[in-house]
């Protein structure tokens, strides 16, 4: 079944909180980006998708040495939900069942995370199934491929959590046990390289 889920790697923002680009980062022998990459490709999916925008031609380079293909986003200062809509379209011409969102900041999500959550999407009759941590749900998340004219339609910083709560949506979740842990600021990133021993 995997092999019908398409996954999309969101890495179009201009990390202006971290003051350089986040996914570019080093992360153990790599970087914060390579190793998101490295988890998705272990999946065998049917297709990966990164969309980038303000450090296309860098992350271009990367995509190339991991054979997969890159999109960038003409509109990607709209925000996250632009981007995501953006990704989805691109998708639309042979439609996987699912689609896997990943964000290319979060470096801790675990393939075994990854590989729950496809899991769980075969097994139940959900639309989406979201990452379930202790104190919220998130992304990563795969949306049913009924869900794609909804996420083709999103704009700015509105990303796909809202659609989480549209009356009618069988929400399935799959749980891991770490905090939802952000790497938007150089001081969060040090914390996590000081907490993962990197």
């Amino acid at each position: 079944m995997s092999s019908e889920i398409s996954i999309l790697i969101l890495a179009a923002g201009k990390s202006s909180r971290m003051g350089t680009p986040k996914m570019l980062l080093p992360w153990g022998d790599s970087t914060v980006l390579e190793c998101i990459i490295k988890k998705a490709k272990a999946l065998v999916c049917k297709h990966i998708v990164l969309i980038s925008g303000a450090e296309h031609i860098s992350l271009e380079k990367i995509t190339q040495r991991h054979a997969i293909q890159i999109t960038q986003n003409p509109e990607w200062e709209r925000g996250m939900g632009n981007s995501l809509a953006f990704g989805i379209k691109t998708l639309m011409n042979r439609p996987p069942k699912g689609v896997l969102v990943l964000l290319a900041d979060m470096p801790i999500i675990t393939a075994d995370n990854l590989k729950g959550l496809i899991e769980t999407f075969v097994s139940s009759e959900a639309d989406i199934v979201c990452t379930q941590y202790p104190d919220l749900q998130g992304v990563p998340a795969i949306f049913k491929d009924s869900l794609f004219e909804k996420l083709s339609q999103l704009d700015g910083d509105l990303g796909a959590k809202q659609l989480f709560k549209l009356e009618g949506i069988r929400l399935a979740s799959h749980s891991v046990q770490k905090d939802y842990e952000d790497l938007d600021t150089p001081e969060a990133y040090q914390k996590l390289k000081n907490k993962y021993g990197l």
